[in-house]
């Protein structure tokens, strides 16, 4: 504010002079070089000018805040669906992509399109997906958001921010290290947009991928349909959200983490696939009520790639540790799983589903239940699991996914997942 004063005096200085210019009845250059040269010796003095200006607007940040891009245009380009694949064989299994946080001109502008086919090559990238490809009709949904997800860090008031779904985000920098995190949405209208591709009637078949418009690493699946028994089902059902943000599937292909992190959220979504990986904040409160909500998971088809059964013929994967042909994963109980460090067992030693790492891929366990889900929808309950046909299916294929893991990577390395496990947001029905 002083910087400003003395420029105020600047003015004044200056319309004196003008004054005494036309008082004076006799032109005298000494006189009018020693007055005008008095506001050019502040002017260099003081330096007033821009800086002055940005320490006033840093006095008051409004002055210096810049309201973050939103759209203009919110229906041309909102709700338009495009197919970007069709199955080839059976009857065809549903993936919807829509993203949240992308404003108009991302749509307009060819950016979501570029994401969307992204996420398609993510998708089948390894194995079972990728050997199954053919099996799955693939939608993009568009939806104009008024704010970018990235803009949630620059608005002024968060508060304000607004995008097409709600889908929450947050940041947190514990010990000084940036992390980000995902919230569900508005799970009730990412259905209907969804339904603007599909059937009503394929819902419950459907996964929907959410792609969020920003960088950090994060991912949650929720599970928007379900069904529960008390008896036996033998194939999950249910519309499943994978939730992720743009990081791992915008990577080279040959970066160590391309898709991981995709892959992981899908596996939940699609194929009810649970954690594998232990997280002490999503520890069970009461260790026997947590058994008996597994054990329902399990009769209804989710959640069987891990057990609570530490003899491993005990378990939803006994048929293959006990296959010679598939000993190249090293199957067995390894305890710690579903966020569990005790009295929960995984197949394998590493998995997809535990780390998203150089060496990970879907552990057998968790392969099955994918090719068992996509069959399922393909070719309806008529479909029948055989044990022969599966490793027809599989054995090949993995043990060359697993030997060039090796290749590629042959020192092992790990980067444990941290997100929050799948939720279940809306009970269907049970029966």
């Amino acid at each position: 504010m002083k910087k400003v004063v003395i420029c105020h005096f600047l003015v004044i200085s200056l319309q004196s002079l003008s004054q005494k210019l036309k008082q004076k009845t006799r032109f005298d250059m000494k006189f009018f070089y020693r007055l005008l040269f008095l506001p050019v010796f502040i002017l260099a003095f003081t330096g007033c000018g821009k800086d002055e200006v940005e320490d006033d607007e840093r006095e008051d940040d409004k002055t210096t805040y810049v309201e973050p891009y939103h759209s203009l245009d919110m229906k041309t380009d909102d709700g338009k669906v495009t197919q970007l694949q069709k199955h080839k064989v059976g009857k065809g299994v549903p993936i919807v992509i829509m993203g949240d946080g992308f404003v108009d001109k991302d749509i307009k502008e060819g950016k979501f399109r570029e994401v969307t086919n992204k996420a398609l090559e993510a998708l089948f990238s390894k194995h079972p997906l990728k050997s199954l490809r053919d099996y799955f009709d693939v939608y993009e949904v568009t939806a104009v958001s008024y704010h970018a997800s990235s803009a949630f860090w620059d608005l002024m008031d968060p508060s304000t921010f607004k995008t097409a779904f709600s889908v929450g985000v947050a940041q947190e920098y514990p010990n000084g290290v940036y992390v980000g995190s995902l919230n569900t949405g508005d799970e009730k209208k990412i259905t209907e947009y969804a339904k603007k591709a599909i059937d009503v009637n394929k819902i419950n078949d459907a996964t929907i991928v959410m792609l969020v418009n920003d960088i950090f690493t994060g991912g949650i699946t929720s599970y928007s349909t379900y069904i529960f028994t008390t008896g036996y089902m033998e194939f999950p059902t249910g519309c499943g959200i994978s939730y992720v943000t743009l990081d791992d599937i915008m990577r080279p292909h040959d970066d160590a983490q391309y898709a991981q992190n995709f892959l992981h959220e899908f596996g939940h979504a699609f194929a009810k696939l649970a954690d594998e990986y232990v997280l002490e904040e999503n520890k069970w409160d009461d260790f026997e009520s947590g058994k008996e909500n597994l054990i329902m998971y399990q009769n209804s088809g989710y959640s069987r790639n891990v057990s609570l059964e530490s003899d491993v013929t005990k378990t939803p994967w006994a048929d293959f540790a006990a296959d010679s042909r598939y000993d190249f994963e090293k199957l067995g109980c390894y305890e710690g799983a579903g966020c569990q460090e005790k009295g929960v067992y995984r197949p394998t030693e590493n998995s997809l589903m535990r780390y998203t790492s150089t060496t990970s891929c879907f552990n057998v366990a968790s392969r099955v239940m994918i090719y068992k889900r996509c069959m399922n929808i393909a070719y309806g309950d008529s479909w029948e699991f055989n044990y022969e046909d599966f490793v027809k299916f599989d054995l090949e294929k993995a043990k060359a996914e697993h030997e060039e893991i090796k290749k590629q990577y042959p020192d092992y390395s790990k980067s444990m997942r941290s997100c929050a496990p799948p939720r279940f947001v809306k009970m269907k029905a049970s029966r």
